[in-house]
């Protein structure tokens, strides 16, 4: 019994230790702390010849800032987190020292130059620049002999703040919507004289044709939706960028309370879709629901009666997954520019949104099997060779095991017939052996061990 407890008495001790090593303990090691990062101040100087210049720190995980103005003007002062300094120069070029300080001391400092002149900025030059990529985002920058500050307004809000750079800075900034905007840029010194320059920046709808796949990425590509049955679809933030989606945009569709059962989307392509390679459609979904019907169609660009529409159903909620629509039987004489998409189809509308991306076509679906002929139907129009009988489609003498069909095609070799003997059809249409390589044939003989020989000619 002692020995016994002494063991009970060594595992609580172990249990203890190890319950004492959690993930929680990582929280307070030093390996987790980092100094302060993107240390930076903005430099806002008072236009009245009295050189009183104002300074803002700011960074990542401050708590503290030390600022030594690089006047020989004593030791570096501290401040606090969100403080203003203020400091009087004369005129000249100093280099500002700006120190962040963490909650654990570590430090990060960064040097400013700060250039004080009581003259008028002169030589004001402008760069002005529209990103290749999303031409929404303008960036400006601007240099000028005796400034000390730019102020840049960007000219799409009122009472608008002006942003605050240095000479050579760069500021960015992104318009919401499309229009003219006049950029106005402010060269400023210690002294009460300013240096102005204004340009009209134009920003420009997304005008490109929608292409597929589609991805929602581009803000060159209007992605032009059209609802109808109260359904709303735009472009949108990707709510849940993990799994197989990590892209930072995607299409949402809320079908709003009420919304009809055949709500939908539809977004028209630049050109007719070519199904002459693939002929499945993927798209990724992020649905609320398990088992929601989503309906993708196609349709002719002037003639909705000219269209293909293919169910797939959601089996997942709150994730994304890749659902495809196999078009692999639409008809290819036709031609069709739109893509219609339907969620919760069947269903009046509830609210829910809806998130898709990725319409992309893809190589069709491949059944493991295609059949060929089942003798179900009209009898093909078999020819014989060889002196025997015709074939004949009848009833099936002993429908089990393997075959419970009610037809099946008959074959009697007569008495004398060619040991070569047989029969063919045409088959309707080229076989598939880029997917296929095996004929499957289901035989009921009266005799074991004979040969059966399949043959296909061109």
């Amino acid at each position: 019994m002692k020995i016994l407890k002494n063991t009970i008495a060594f595992l609580f001790i172990l249990l203890t230790a190890f319950a004492c090593t959690t993930d929680e303990d990582k929280l307070y090691s030093l390996d987790y702390i980092t100094a302060p990062a993107n240390v930076n101040a903005i430099f806002d100087i008072t236009q009245d010849n009295t050189g009183l210049v104002s300074i803002i720190p700011n960074a990542e995980g401050a708590q503290k800032y030390l600022i030594a103005f690089g006047d020989g003007a004593g030791e570096p002062k501290e401040y606090n987190l969100m403080a203003t300094a203020t400091h009087t120069y004369t005129e000249g070029v100093y280099q500002v020292g700006i120190t962040a300080i963490g909650a654990t001391g570590l430090e990060t400092k960064i040097i400013k130059e700060l250039n004080v002149t009581f003259k008028a900025p002169q030589n004001l030059k402008v760069t002005i620049t529209k990103n290749t990529l999303n031409p929404k985002i303008v960036t400006v920058t601007a240099i000028a002999e005796f400034a000390t500050i730019i102020d840049v307004y960007f000219g799409d809000v009122q009472d608008e703040i002006a942003t605050h750079l240095l000479p050579a800075e760069v500021a960015t900034h992104t318009y919401v919507n499309p229009g003219n905007y006049q950029v106005k840029i402010v060269a400023k010194s210690a002294g009460k004289a300013t240096t102005e320059y204004t340009e009209t920046v134009k920003i420009s709808a997304a005008s490109d044709p929608v292409k597929l796949p589609v991805g929602f990425e581009s803000f060159l590509i209007n992605y032009a939706f059209t609802d109808f049955g109260n359904v709303v679809s735009s472009v949108v933030d990707n709510p849940d960028a993990t799994g197989m989606n990590t892209t930072a945009k995607v299409g949402k569709t809320v079908k709003t309370a009420g919304a009809e059962t055949w709500g939908g989307s539809f977004l028209t392509l630049g050109n007719p879709i070519d199904f002459s390679t693939n002929k499945s459609f993927k798209v990724k979904v992020w649905s609320p629901k398990v088992g929601s019907i989503v309906k993708l169609k196609v349709e002719n660009l002037t003639d909705g009666n000219i269209n293909k529409e293919v169910d797939a159903t959601t089996t997942v909620a709150d994730k994304w997954e890749e659902l495809t629509f196999d078009f692999s039987t639409i008809d290819m004489t036709r031609e069709y520019q739109k893509v219609v998409i339907f969620f919760d189809f069947g269903n009046v509308g509830d609210g829910a949104a809806y998130f898709f991306d990725d319409i992309k076509l893809a190589a069709a679906v491949v059944p493991s099997s295609l059949m060929v002929e089942n003798f179900e139907g009209a009898a093909p129009a078999f020819t014989v060779f060889g002196n025997i009988a015709n074939i004949e489609l009848v009833a099936n003498p002993d429908a089990s095991g393997a075959n419970k069909t009610s037809k099946v095609a008959k074959l009697a070799k007569t008495a004398g017939a060619e040991t070569w003997a047989g029969a063919f059809f045409e088959a309707g249409k080229v076989l598939d052996f880029s997917s296929f390589s095996n004929i499957k044939l289901k035989t009921w003989s009266p005799k074991s061990g004979i040969v059966v020989k399949v043959k296909l000619e061109n």
